[in-house]
């Protein structure tokens, strides 16, 4: 394990992203926090303990909602608010969870979504079916089959990486790349994005070479660039193995900062693939729904913007060095379990 005075130099992401334009602050975010928040404490008793509460507090995701959707109506920023609170307590229910726990939480999931009479009396049934209620219901189709269908995909995926965790399995890149699309429940959040716009693109838009290339490039994107600020807490909780750092340090044979630097390599180069969709989908305006496309890839740009942009507004990552860690990009290495003990409690 890294000594506690190791320490990383983190990729300058606010240049690498500021091809993506600024947009701010989503002005509904006030009133969207405090109706997300105070829906997102029905369900906290069953999984948090005080001192988690006051993480979460700190770690503000309804401010990720904000600044990932700048464009979105008051009831879209809820929604997304209400996903993001949804999705950290159930990732912070199955995180300690044995593989077997967290396949039948993921049942409940699943059956919750598609069985409309499912109704076990747990918290996670009915937190699941209200959000469904309140907010995929009113999708389009093709979106809200999307949702349904990538949910439980994430859920599956999530218990999957219990057994993983478990046994202390690292993956290989290619399998981990693909691996952490499912486990990260970003297709969950970018079906919000459709919602969000009022846009429900037909399956053959996603399945299009070049807007899938731009949407798997986005989705890497905030895959790599949150592993990355994460997996200082992580290797200090003793799961760093699914973190991409973690995989390019075996896979490569490579120190800790090499790997970093590799990740922001990458990240440039998933920048431009972003980009370059988006180009090419503009030329093909004359095609029914390019158009939605092209919208649908620029707020992809905002999320991957907004997500970094999150990531030290919060102290989710950070803690209260997150400002610091931003002007500075070093992060100092902690000893295992060294800080996080409180947390969970």
């Amino acid at each position: 394990m890294p000594s506690q005075s190791l320490t990383i130099r983190l990729p300058k992401f606010e240049e690498t992203f500021s091809v993506f334009p600024d947009n701010g602050l989503n002005p509904h975010y006030a009133n969207s926090r405090a109706e997300s928040r105070a829906w997102i404490n029905q369900y906290h008793h069953a999984v948090c303990g005080p001192n988690m509460r006051t993480f979460m507090d700190k770690c503000n995701f309804e401010l990720a909602g904000a600044l990932f959707y700048p464009y979105a109506n008051e009831a879209g920023l809820r929604a997304t608010m209400d996903l993001a609170n949804l999705l950290w307590l159930y990732d912070e229910l199955t995180d300690t969870k044995t593989e077997a726990e967290a396949v039948n939480a993921a049942q409940i999931v699943t059956c919750a979504l598609r069985e409309p009479d499912f109704d076990n009396g747990t918290w996670i049934c009915s937190m699941i079916k209200d959000f469904n209620q309140r907010h995929i219901s009113k999708a389009g189709p093709n979106t809200a089959y999307r949702f349904i269908y990538n949910f439980c995909n994430y859920v599956e995926a999530v218990g999957t990486e219990a057994g993983l965790r478990a046994k202390n399995e690292i993956l290989d890149i290619t399998t981990y790349i693909s691996f952490r699309r499912e486990t990260s429940a970003l297709r969950l959040t970018f079906d919000l994005v459709q919602y969000c716009l009022g846009i429900d693109l037909p399956q053959y838009v996603h399945d299009d070479p070049v807007f899938a290339s731009g949407y798997n490039a986005a989705m890497d994107l905030v895959c790599w660039t949150n592993d990355l600020f994460s997996y200082n807490r992580e290797q200090a909780k003793g799961h760093a193995g699914a973190n991409v750092v973690t995989v390019i340090m075996k896979s490569k044979g490579v120190d800790i900062q090499s790997a970093v630097d590799f990740v922001g390599g990458y990240c440039e180069a998933l920048t431009s693939q972003l980009v370059e969709a988006r180009r090419i989908l503009l030329f093909r305006s004359h095609r029914v729904y390019s158009k939605d496309a092209v919208r649908i890839l620029e707020a992809f740009g905002d999320f991957v913007r907004g997500n970094d942009q999150w990531s030290f507004a919060s102290e989710r990552y950070f803690g209260q060095k997150n400002k610091v860690v931003k002007e500075t990009r070093i992060v100092e290495i902690m000893t295992p379990f060294s800080d996080l003990i409180a947390i969970n409690e």
